[in-house]
């Protein structure tokens, strides 16, 4: 932004000072909401730009890390900062330590960020309530931070949602903007070009950063990427690969999805009217009350739903239209997609995901988990029974959420449990997943590895061995379609075999997808210096 012909008063030295009209607007300047900024704590002084470009530097926000602050923040600093702030009835919103810097640019400094509500805080307060704020940070041995106060723009940030308990209505309609695996993504470079995260993870070298796995070709498309490594260097100045809670046609089905759940309580709610009117014609007074206290009860709970969904459309619109409020990381690491790579012959086929805290965080976060809350639980159930006789491990958990328990070795993987027997009696792991496009799925692992391979400009290019998953039964549909890429596949009890790179086939009722093995995928993290921990707390962010 050029500042050439904006005036700005010298401030005074020494001392934290009342900024001005200009620097108010612009102090934050690069940070999509345009917060407006009130004070700071700190003696620095705004420097306008100078010379015949007078263009501001955008800055941006990063991750704390690893800082003293970790140690104290949350049972101590925060509560006491909360219980000034709320004495001086500063109407804050939020308390958030990270760094502000120019974009790119290595070192950032690190903050408290309090967010207060539009016109509630004047300047001369704000450096007053910013002092007193960097003087608990001093209390407790941190004097490497300090404070700013700004400008929030709405009511609560546009973190990702904490799944819904079972009984709210709008639990399965909200899953897609939820925590839980099968998160839809993109890089914000191509909306229009959709895959699905994997899982979560935590490295142990780096505490405190949650990362998420997805296949390579959902961020790098095919056709637009070179082959290469990419590795993310901070601090480098080099620009960082955004990437964003779904893409274009993916925000648009959720939105329709949530329509479409209200049309139909409408629609049920139309019936339950007519009902009524034959129930008033009833001859029989017993049978007439004993419809009236059904009709009653159904269309609170329609009417209750249809309040529900219509909250939840606005709050959707509201928080995920805006593209900007849609970047819910970067990518950090992702190697050339390799074919045949290593002893195990899989395709070397994915990329790492660094999550902002400012979308997934303690207070949001859950762990792995898939939401099975789309399908029915008897239904879901039957279908995880590979065998009438052969009762299945699978148990459909009180809050719907089925999480990580495990792995499946690539040994188990290829020689299944001889007790765990399909319709033909053969050895069978039954696994799901929940995805993008085709959502909650199962299907039945091959027992053999298929050999792949893939031609580029005419050539054949080398073999690779994949896991197969095939559609539960000729009549289940597909067990995966375009957009699902990246997408975890666990087994009934939780178990991660791998993640999502293809597919293969040419009926709906025949194709196959593919599965690179989780034990591979560790072995390849591991071997860039990452030690995965693939089973993450929300006490570990």
């Amino acid at each position: 932004m050029n500042l050439i012909n904006h005036a700005v008063p010298d401030p005074p030295a020494n001392a934290p000072y009342i900024p001005s009209e200009v620097e108010a607007k612009h102090y934050l300047y690069g940070l999509p909401s345009k917060a407006r900024f009130i004070a700071r704590s700190s003696l620095d002084v705004w420097m306008k730009p100078t010379g015949a470009e007078a263009y501001l530097d955008p800055k941006e926000l990063t991750p704390l890390g690893t800082h003293r602050l970790n140690e104290v923040w949350e049972h101590t600093v925060g509560p006491v900062m909360d219980g000034y702030l709320l004495e001086k009835q500063v109407q804050c919103k939020i308390l958030h330590p990270l760094r502000i810097g120019i974009a790119g640019q290595p070192s950032p400094s690190a903050f408290i960020l309090v967010g207060v509500n539009h016109g509630t805080l004047s300047a001369e307060l704000g450096i007053e309530v910013a002092v007193h704020c960097r003087s608990i940070l001093l209390q407790n041995n941190i004097d490497d931070m300090h404070v700013i106060i700004c400008e929030s723009k709405f009511t609560r940030s546009a973190m990702m949602y904490k799944p819904a308990i079972s009984a709210n209505p709008t639990a399965i309609v909200r899953k897609p903007f939820s925590t839980t695996l099968g998160v839809p993504i993109c890089n914000a470079k191509t909306p229009n070009f959709e895959g699905t995260g994997g899982f979560f993870f935590i490295d142990t070298a780096k505490p405190g950063i949650l990362y998420l796995l997805t296949a390579r070709h959902v961020l790098f498309h095919p056709d637009k990427e070179e082959n290469i490594l990419y590795k993310f260097r901070e601090g480098s100045g080099q620009a960082s690969m955004k990437v964003m809670l779904m893409g274009e046609a993916a925000f648009k089905a959720r939105c329709e999805g949530i329509e479409s759940a209200i049309n139909a309580k409408e629609i049920i709610i139309e019936q339950l009217h007519r009902r009524l009117a034959v129930a008033e014609e009833m001859e029989d007074e017993d049978d007439a009350n004993a419809e009236r206290k059904a009709v009653k009860s159904k269309m609170e709970e329609a009417e209750e739903a249809i309040t529900a969904f219509k909250k939840l459309l606005a709050d959707v619109t509201r928080d995920w239209t805006d593209e900007e409020n849609c970047v819910i990381g970067h990518v950090t690491l992702s190697p050339p997609i390799g074919l045949d790579y290593g002893d195990g012959g899989f395709t070397d086929d994915w990329a790492v995901i660094q999550i902002y805290p400012s979308m997934i965080a303690r207070l949001n976060f859950i762990g792995n988990a898939i939401d099975l809350g789309s399908a029915e639980v008897d239904e879901l159930t039957a279908w995880m029974y590979s065998h009438p006789a052969n009762p299945s491990s699978f148990k459909y958990p009180g809050d719907r959420l089925l999480r990580f328990h495990g792995t499946v070795s690539d040994q188990e993987m290829f020689r299944p449990d001889p007790r765990n027997k399909d319709h033909d009696k053969d050895p069978v792991i039954m696994v799901l997943k929940n995805s993008n496009t085709s959502n909650l799925t199962v299907g039945h692992m091959n027992t053999i590895r298929a050999f792949l391979r893939e031609y580029f400009e005419g050539k054949p290019g080398k073999m690779s061995k994949e896991v197969g998953v095939f559609p539960r039964n000729s009549k289940s549909g597909l067990f995966s379609e375009r957009g699902d890429s990246g997408s975890v596949v666990i087994d009934a009890i939780g178990r991660v075999c791998g993640i999502l790179t293809g597919g293969d086939g040419t009926t709906d009722v025949s194709d196959c997808t593919f599965v690179t093995s989780i034990n591979f995928l560790i072995k390849r993290l591991a071997a860039f210096g990452i030690h995965a921990n693939i089973f993450p707390l929300p006490a570990d962010l």
